[in-house]
């Protein structure tokens, strides 16, 4: 097929949700390269640095196979760093704390893997520790590198034999406390830590493992007492009688359970986590929390939904990111909540892409045109060759929508695309049938639909005229058929909508289309 024009789904389609990945400052570092073997040989090397360092790794006996050759980052404190430690602790000397403390201590300190800071991101770093739990990173005001909002890195990228050391001026601390607790511990969330009890959501967020001995990692978005009061809730009372709308807050069914089930993502979610995805599950079931960054802010649920603009809700960067033993905890500057929504109708216009929508010299210009690359529309995924945008000259007679459209090839052939695949907008879940409005073409009478990679039960016919010029709009729809816009003479017939199947969205989200 050469040519799918236009396309408009109505019933499943609006602007779409870019992913994008995070940003951090821009930071300058020294690398260092060594001949030594390995990493334990570099730190004995420098004792006025690292001796303390070395008589830990020695007294865990976590030397030997640091000294063998592999893949390792270490984030190695100094002497100094050693000692506040010891000083906070009450502790005199290396030796008054136990091996099993110190190797707990080190696993935290060590990654089986190798790691430049020009892989860091501002959040959790892509590989876990030895002690299993994550590191983060982030830049402050002054370009200092922060690990775990606990130590700045003061010496960087120190290449030996067998990885990488980053020289930190505190010892790092491992999580020593559930997503429950930690909440709980924080005066600030005094109504969260409230409501969570009474959902029965607070033994949720402190569970370590589950019986099978698997770690259960969640995610909770967090609104301090001063965010709550924004929205008019003083008190957990204020919280239970705007949302509690069956007596018990434990029901599944209940309102306020559901508000904060919303607040709690599943799986291990920091901030890079958060805008790498458009949209990430919740436990309220079959609901989810959108993304979107927006230059340095994350918004969530920011959306057009049936045409009316969401304003999102920020999340509280400099406040989030806090690990502890079974997930992590993140700071929002608004409330966010479940919304009730019943299924409506969405046009979907595939030549709206925001990659286009930038070029405002281009996008909706009469007689103007561009193409894209493999990897240039983040919504849009294909496999070679070039995508055409074109709208079409003010002389037109072809009745695009906004005289506009996307040219794309479709062929079983090697060197011609298999299938091209849009993300869609937002979608209330329920069932949909999809429709497919295009231009006819010369090909493309065999074009299998696809909605979340399952087929729909119709094959569509980019060839097909409409069967009749005259028909009404039931009879048109009886025959799989329709106008898509009142602007269309009576007598074109090359114009057309076609019925691809009915799909049942089981989550409100964004998802796929693929022809």
């Amino acid at each position: 097929m050469k040519k799918i024009f236009k396309l408009l789904l109505p019933l499943i389609i609006g602007s779409l949700v870019t992913m994008l990945g995070t940003s951090c400052k821009k930071q300058h570092y020294t690398i260092e390269t060594t001949t030594d073997v390995n990493i334990v040989d570099y730190l004995r090397k420098y004792p006025d640095q690292f001796s303390e360092l070395v008589k830990v790794l020695d007294k865990t006996n976590i030397s030997p196979y640091l000294n063998a050759y592999g893949a390792y980052t270490i984030f190695a404190p100094t002497n100094d760093a050693i000692k506040l430690y010891l000083q906070k602790i009450g502790k005199a000397s290396v030796d008054d704390i136990d091996s099993s403390t110190w190797k707990n201590i080190c696993r935290l300190h060590l990654i089986q893997d190798t790691i430049r800071t020009t892989s860091f991101t501002d959040g959790k770093l892509y590989t876990p520790t030895m002690y299993g739990q994550f590191l983060t990173t982030s830049v402050n005001d002054y370009g200092v590198t922060i690990v775990n909002r606990q130590a700045a890195i003061t010496q960087s990228n120190i290449l030996t034999g067998n990885g990488y050391i980053h020289v930190i001026d505190h010892v790092l601390q491992p999580a020593t406390q559930t997503i429950a607790q930690m909440v709980e511990a924080n005066s600030k969330y005094s109504i969260y830590t409230q409501a969570l009890k009474a959902t029965g959501l607070y033994d949720t967020l402190n569970i370590v493992n589950n019986p099978d001995t698997t770690r259960r990692w969640l995610t909770f978005l967090a609104e301090s007492d001063s965010v709550l009061k924004l929205s008019g809730i003083n008190t957990y009372t204020d919280l239970q009688k705007k949302y509690n709308n069956t007596g018990d807050p434990k029901n599944p069914n209940d309102s306020l359970f559901l508000y904060m089930a919303y607040h709690i993502l599943t799986n291990l979610n920091y901030l890079a986590d958060i805008v790498s995805a458009p949209s990430h599950p919740t436990l309220a079931p079959s609901n989810v929390v959108t993304s979107l960054l927006s230059g340095q802010t994350i918004l969530l649920n920011q959306a057009v939904f049936n045409g009316v603009f969401e304003q999102g809700i920020q999340m509280d960067r400099a406040n989030s990111d806090n690990s502890c033993t079974n997930g992590v905890v993140h700071a929002l500057l608004g409330d966010i909540y479940l919304k009730i929504r019943s299924p409506f109708r969405v046009d979907f216009d595939i030549a709206d892409q925001p990659e286009i929508r930038k070029l405002t010299s281009i996008f909706r210009r009469a007689g103007k045109y561009v193409q894209f690359s493999v990897g240039q529309l983040a919504n849009v995924t294909w496999q070679q060759g070039l995508v055409q945008y074109t709208c079409e000259p003010a002389t037109t007679t072809n009745y695009y929508w906004y005289d506009d459209h996307l040219d794309f090839g479709l062929r079983t052939n090697p060197v011609v695309n298999s299938f091209i695949e849009f993300t869609t907008p937002l979608i209330v879940k329920g069932k949909y049938k999809v429709w497919v409005n295009y231009r006819r073409g010369g090909q493309g009478n065999y074009t299998q639909v696809f909605v979340d990679d399952v087929p729909l039960s119709r094959i569509v016919d980019l060839t097909a005229y409409l069967p009749s010029t005259t028909a009404t709009p039931a009879v048109l729809e009886s025959q799989g058929f329709k106008r898509y816009s009142a602007n269309i003479p009576t007598s074109n017939s090359t114009q057309a909508g076609e019925l691809a199947g009915v799909v049942d969205i089981a989550t409100t989200d964004v998802h796929k289309i693929k022809f």
